[in-house]
């Protein structure tokens, strides 16, 4: 109730100020803007053995309006839908859809986002229902619906060259769930109601040469798990060659009445490329501490394919992807990509789990190119993994995602 209060209070302030936008409410809502991202997708997962097989066929989307800013203070709202298109209820629920009562296909509408938000002072504060964009506590959006999250999000940018970031999250909304529920419950627990507290630093440096920056994450949720998480971004160009150089650290413990489990743990690693040409190679390493990471709303784990993460206790994993833009040979907006990464861990004893390897093919098409620009706002993504496995099933994925946006007003 505090937080609500000191919120309204700010947004009193923000009252005096001078107007930067609309000049009254009916130009705050009359200029806003409408827009709407329309999703097909299909995700079927094939296994070699005797497990059932997964299938989701599913058709929706979000749609979102923003008001325009009156004295630095705006609205936003969005509605997200995910609807079963004949999935074959023969097979598993893949993740796109929820399952009913039988465990079947269903579909689901709901609420995506609600908030206030005011910009004063290269500060944007927002309140209510919102799409976060954290490393471990994200968006996620590689389903159908992506996660959502209740709670206050401050971003500013006043000193230059740094940027802040803070954060109190008390609600959580899952990929395809109908309603949001307490942080607390999205660990799996009926304890007390404790919210995600985040802070975040990052510094880009003030150097032509070469880009540089470093960030610093924290994550503390009281009874549940303390986080810490370093990025470093370096790129450069080196004659008709780009390079770049990306080393991270995560580390993470569970805290008090382990609500989420017991575990301490920590992953580093590095992703390495060069891109020249239209062709582009990067390299990928990670290895993983004494225990599973523990990442439940999203992640920026060192190495993530298509199914295959580096995650496991004591895992050393390596990958390596190619990829080409085709406009280099005139097709624009076309882009390949193959993968492949091994994922090696303890064989035996308290951290053994079963190593993997994984082959991914991802094709991608903005088809804003095609017949003259008709197209304009359709993409296709097509992804195809091949997963082998030391012990256990080996089992192929396939990916299919037809999209379309477009905004109305402003």
């Amino acid at each position: 109730m505090n937080l609500f209060k000191n919120f309204v209070f700010m947004l009193l302030f923000a009252a005096t100020l001078p107007c930067v936008a609309a000049e009254n409410l009916q130009g705050m809502f009359s200029r806003g803007e409408l827009s709407a991202e329309v999703r097909a997708f299909y995700f079927g997962r094939d296994f070699d053995g005797s497990t059932t097989d997964r299938e989701d066929l599913a058709v929706g989307g979000i749609m979102s309006y923003r008001t325009d800013s009156l004295k630095g203070v705006s609205f936003g709202v969005s509605f997200a839908t995910a609807n079963d298109a004949a999935s074959d209820d023969d097979k598993n629920v893949y993740g796109l859809l929820p399952s009913d009562e039988y465990g079947n296909h269903d579909s689901v509408t709901r609420l995506q986002e609600a908030f206030i938000q005011g910009k004063w002072f290269n500060t944007q504060v927002r309140y209510g229902a919102q799409m976060v964009n954290t490393p471990f506590l994200n968006n996620h959006d590689i389903r159908l619906l992506s996660k959502s999250y209740k709670g206050l999000s401050v971003i500013n940018n006043t000193f230059e060259h740094f940027e802040f970031q803070a954060y109190y999250i008390t609600d959580y909304l899952d990929w395809s769930s109908d309603s949001f529920v307490s942080m607390t419950e999205s660990v799996g627990s009926s304890g007390d109601r404790n919210p995600m507290m985040i802070g975040m630093m990052k510094y880009t440096f003030p150097v032509d040469f070469v880009k540089a920056s470093i960030e610093g994450w924290q994550y503390h949720m009281e009874d549940t798990v303390n986080m810490s998480y370093f990025k470093a971004i370096i790129s450069g160009k080196v004659g008709d060659a780009s390079l770049r150089f990306v080393p991270m650290y995560f580390m993470e413990k569970s805290i008090g009445d382990d609500y989420a489990g017991e575990f301490d743990t920590d992953q580093y690693g590095f992703n390495a490329g060069v891109s020249s040409y239209g062709a582009s190679v990067d390299v990928f390493y990670a290895k993983t501490g004494d225990n599973k990471l523990y990442t439940p709303w999203g992640d920026s784990r060192v190495i993530n394919m298509q199914i295959l993460a580096s995650e496991m206790a004591e895992e050393d994993a390596y990958a390596v992807r190619v990829g080409y833009d085709f406009s280099e040979v005139g097709v624009k907006g076309f882009n390949a990509f193959i993968t492949y990464g091994v994922f090696d861990s303890e064989e035996f004893g308290r951290t053994a789990s079963n190593d993997g390897e994984e082959v991914d093919f991802d094709l991608q098409y903005n088809l804003k190119y095609v017949l003259g620009g008709l197209l304009d706002g359709f993409s296709l993504r097509a992804r195809y993994a091949i997963i082998n496995k030391d012990q256990g099933e080996d089992f192929t994925d396939t990916r299919i995602y037809l999209k379309y946006k477009f905004a109305l007003g402003k």
